[in-house]
């Protein structure tokens, strides 16, 4: 009787009370979003020729028709994938390369794998495999190569480091991964130690990198290169489902300070807002992925017989024309 005597008379109060402290209590989770979002952007902002200044402060100097923030979505963009494994002492090498043709409006997204020993002309350099473009001249050689090789603008790059990587799966809790045969591969002068039985099994950050990187093998035949090309997609397939699930946003606070601390790039704050906007809604995102083809030949380079991946020009207008296709409105 008490009870509800009090409530007849406080409920009022007792109900502005309780939605005055979930208001407030809203207003500080958004505030510390929006701390969090701006620390890791500023973090990661790294632009491609070295210029100084904040992932905000950039946006005044992007072209007036090139990847606009506002209500509608970006507009298509061609960016660089860059998975880097960097050591102590040592230049920084992309192990996996991708283009990646990005339609915001359709929430689709075209990978476009690289091999990592095509043989292509590096700026100043000469020829050499694309993956040595990195140790010479960082995202920006990389980036430039591959312009001048399939003969289409990259608008932005991303890069992130095997640590990051590893981080990331493990806080996502894991990928789930079909793995079709027993993989063990050992090399002590670089701690490769790798050793994942066949089956479908969830894969942790360091069980999913070296899935992604294996190809010699212990045990018989090695992989080829496209082998190790699609295990890498698989996972960014199963990486990019989870980022865009309730798990992966329970866990956007903890990703945040991953990402930036791992992640390079020179996407601005408001785009990488916009983009989140965009694939972030809910709806099922559409993912395709394609490889460059060649065929693995033994040329001279600087008086020496190695292995190379020739790609032909055919397969370059194939892949070119795919993802100019891609990003058309």
């Amino acid at each position: 009787m008490f009870i509800g005597s009090f409530f007849k008379r406080h409920g009022k109060q007792i109900a502005f009370h309780t939605l005055s402290c979930l208001a407030i209590g809203a207003l500080l989770l958004v505030a510390y979003s929006a701390y969090q979002y701006k620390q890791m952007t500023n973090q990661w902002y790294a632009p491609i020729d070295g210029a100084k200044g904040s992932a905000k402060q950039a946006t005044a100097s992007l072209p007036p028709r090139d990847l606009l923030t506002g209500t509608e979505p970006l507009k298509p963009f061609v960016a660089l994938l860059l998975g880097v494994d960097s050591r102590d002492g040592e230049s920084a090498r992309s192990d996996t390369m991708m283009l990646a043709a990005i339609h915001p409006g359709k929430q689709s997204v075209y990978l476009l794998a690289i091999p990592r020993d095509s043989y292509m002309e590096l700026p100043g350099k000469g020829y050499d495999k694309v993956n040595h473009a990195m140790a010479f001249g960082g995202p920006k050689m990389v980036k430039e190569s591959l312009e001048k090789f399939l003969q289409i603008k990259i608008d932005r790059y991303i890069s992130v480091d095997f640590d990051g990587f590893r981080q990331i799966v493990d806080e996502l809790g894991g990928v789930t991964v079909d793995v079709k045969k027993r993989m063990k591969y050992s090399d002590p002068s670089d701690d490769t130690y790798i050793d994942i039985q066949p089956g479908l099994q969830t894969l942790s950050g360091e069980q999913a990198l070296d899935y992604a990187r294996y190809r010699k093998s212990d045990l018989g035949k090695e992989d080829s290169d496209y082998m190790r090309i699609g295990r890498q997609q698989e996972i960014l397939k199963a990486l990019a489902s989870k980022g865009t699930s309730l798990q992966g946003y329970t866990k956007a606070f903890s990703l945040m300070e991953i990402l930036g601390q791992h992640v390079k790039t020179d996407l601005t704050e408001q785009e990488i807002a916009s983009l989140l906007l965009s694939y972030g809604d809910g709806t099922p995102n559409a993912i395709q992925v394609d490889t460059l083809v060649g065929q693995d030949e033994r040329i001279w380079h600087n008086g020496i017989v190695g292995w190379y991946h020739l790609v032909p020009t055919t397969e370059r207008e194939r892949a070119r024309q795919q993802m100019i296709k891609e990003i058309t409105p």
